[in-house]
């Protein structure tokens, strides 16, 4: 069936779809929306035009250089060779000797008298990494590095900063420096297993002086080891190198002595030669190495490196050869009174007191 519709019905329905487009629109409009656009928008925005072509820039002018007057010109000169020792004065005990000044040292490169720019005595805090040995080789060393260790916590002060560093064949760091004195306990509780054999001393040391070569103030390292070296990279003789090179002091605490004396065999060659590669390298950083036979020993010993360790004098000087040949520059230093005589100390009771100057031997000039 055909229908047919009226012109009035045509117009009725055109006119209610303009209706719903205009509200549409309106309802858009009045939340923000925009309709997309269905043909060209006659709002193009400015017209764009083809840019002018650039005109050369006209020539610089040369100008003459100023006249400077020498006596006008401010210079500023550095000095970045100078040298840091730190000296320790200690009796015949190992204890260390205080209120000495200034004027009480003498110091010598290669022979050669220098003056001294920096001086200082104060107390300060220090920092200290333990390198403990942890091997598989005799459970007798490991109970007694543990101890030893545990001992030592007990003389750390709060504002000391303490590492603790373990190796075997190669060094495991536990702990970085921290203040916090249960955090050293928590890393020697780690120490329960171990792993190999192998005592990579010369190694291990390496690795610890390397890492703490850019730590300013007072730095030491206390070693807790047999002084045996398995197989090692370095040899004997570089690591001695690189610990004079080093302004970081070493305190060795061997674990072997203990075991040595109570050994039916008594002390032995292997024992001997651990026990001078130990004094060695103590004495090329300015340090002290110890050997204790009992476990009462360690208190004292603890508390002597500790007092070494807060009283030291720090000297500066810059070398009067100015040559950067980077050669081996050996130091002495001598105690002196005002008239430049050696040195004589007495106690309170009027009696002598015997003491040695401890320091680093000497210094690697910078190579250029």
């Amino acid at each position: 069936m055909r229908r047919c519709y009226s012109r009035q019905a045509i117009l009725v329905l055109a006119g209610l779809l303009l209706f719903a487009s205009s509200a549409s629109d309106w309802y858009a409009q009045s939340n923000g929306e925009q309709q997309p656009s269905t043909g060209p928008n006659p709002e193009v925005g400015p017209t764009v035009l083809a840019p002018k072509k650039t005109q050369p820039a006209p020539p610089e002018t040369e100008k003459k250089p100023e006249r400077i007057n020498p006596n006008e010109i401010f210079t500023l000169s550095t000095t970045t060779n100078l040298v840091n020792v730190d000296v320790m004065v200690l009796d015949k005990d190992g204890n260390p000797l205080p209120n000495l000044n200034r004027t009480n040292f003498k110091i010598y490169d290669d022979g050669v008298p220098q003056t001294l720019s920096n001086f200082g005595t104060a107390e300060a805090p220090t920092t200290t990494c333990m390198l403990i040995e942890f091997s598989n080789k005799y459970w007798a060393f490991l109970v007694l590095a543990l101890r030893y260790a545990y001992n030592f916590v007990q003389f750390i002060q709060p504002k000391d900063w303490t590492a603790v560093v373990s190796f075997d064949m190669k060094p495991q760091i536990l702990t970085d420096f921290t203040q916090d004195r249960s955090q050293v306990r928590g890393a020697l509780d780690m120490l329960r297993i171990p792993g190999f054999r192998e005592t990579n001393l010369y190694d291990a040391l390496s690795f610890t002086l390397d890492r703490m070569k850019d730590i300013k103030g007072r730095k030491n390292i206390l070693v807790i080891c047999t002084g045996f070296d398995t197989f090692s990279k370095l040899t004997y003789d570089q690591i001695l190198k690189i610990v004079r090179a080093s302004d970081t002091v070493i305190y060795p605490v061997s674990i072997l002595e203990f075991m040595t004396v109570r050994s039916p065999r008594g002390e032995n060659i292997d024992a001997l030669q651990a026990r001078n590669a130990l004094d060695t390298i103590a004495k090329y950083s300015g340090g002290q190495a110890y050997f204790p036979r009992f476990e009462g020993e360690l208190p004292s010993i603890f508390e002597q490196i500790s007092g070494q360790l807060r009283l030291q004098y720090g000297l500066g000087f810059v070398p009067t050869n100015p040559a950067k040949d980077g050669k081996f520059h050996k130091l002495k230093i001598d105690l002196v009174d005002e008239q430049g005589n050696p040195l004589r100390l007495v106690n309170p009771k009027g009696k002598v007191v015997k003491y040695r100057v401890v320091a680093r031997e000497g210094y690697y000039a910078p190579k250029s």
